[in-house]
């Protein structure tokens, strides 16, 4: 994918989360305290919470970018630069 592309699929954050919220869900979203696969996606706080035991999960977690700082949109500008 080219720079042009990249900028006109993900032109700011919130369409890079927004994507990458995809992506976990087709995957599957499993909680981490008691292996449900069952979750609710709370919009306003950008989380899925587990639908047995209520424990919430975030859209870095169990990813590369769970304990960084960076932001979605650099994270992506990187796995598109090196997948390229």
């Amino acid at each position: 994918m080219n720079i042009i592309k990249f900028v006109e699929e993900f032109p700011d954050e919130a369409g890079c989360r927004e994507h990458w919220r995809v992506i976990r869900e087709k995957e599957g979203v499993v909680c981490k305290r008691c292996k449900c696969e069952k979750h609710w996606w709370l919009k306003n706080r950008e989380l899925w919470q587990c639908s047995q035991c209520n424990f919430r999960t975030s859209l870095r977690s169990g990813t590369m970018m769970e304990s960084s700082k960076l932001g979605f949109r650099v994270w992506f500008t990187a796995m598109g630069r090196f997948s390229s």
